[in-house]
């Protein structure tokens, strides 16, 4: 039996949907970068839908490859290799922490492993404030 030790380390950092016509919607799920021939996708966990951007949010407690694989699994997603997966879900989680709170990005296909390289879009959304307080 070969026992595969990985560095399975939290990162505070995650990806949400983000759209730029509805800047104060907010949706209860992760993205994660789907490649599928020669596109790359950001891709709902929960339903598999595909988002052109993603915002960086603060993950209290943290999320790491195996958490973000758990919640693409309860998603229903069909998975054709699982070691290719949590390799590149590794990478996408090392590579969201390179961006800022609140930065919007986005997905583009590389030529470099793993395929893929995530864009910053924009700054934070600037949204109106609907209390007076300061």
């Amino acid at each position: 039996m070969v026992i595969i030790a990985h560095n399975y380390m939290k990162s505070r950092k995650a990806i949400v949907p983000f759209d730029p016509k509805s800047p104060d919607k907010r949706i209860n799920d992760f993205l994660y970068p789907r490649i599928t021939g020669d596109n790359v996708t950001l891709v709902r966990t929960n339903n598999g839908e595909e988002c052109k951007y993603g915002m960086v949010i603060l993950k209290g407690g943290g999320i790491n490859e195996n958490d973000l694989f758990a919640k693409i699994v309860d998603g229903k997603t069909k998975i054709t290799s699982v070691k290719t997966l949590l390799s590149m879900l590794e990478i996408y989680l090392e590579q969201i922490r390179t961006f800022s709170i609140g930065n919007i990005v986005y997905i583009e296909r590389s030529d470099d492993h793993p395929g893929f390289v995530l864009k910053k879009y924009a700054n934070r959304p600037t949204v109106e404030r609907t209390s007076k307080l300061p």
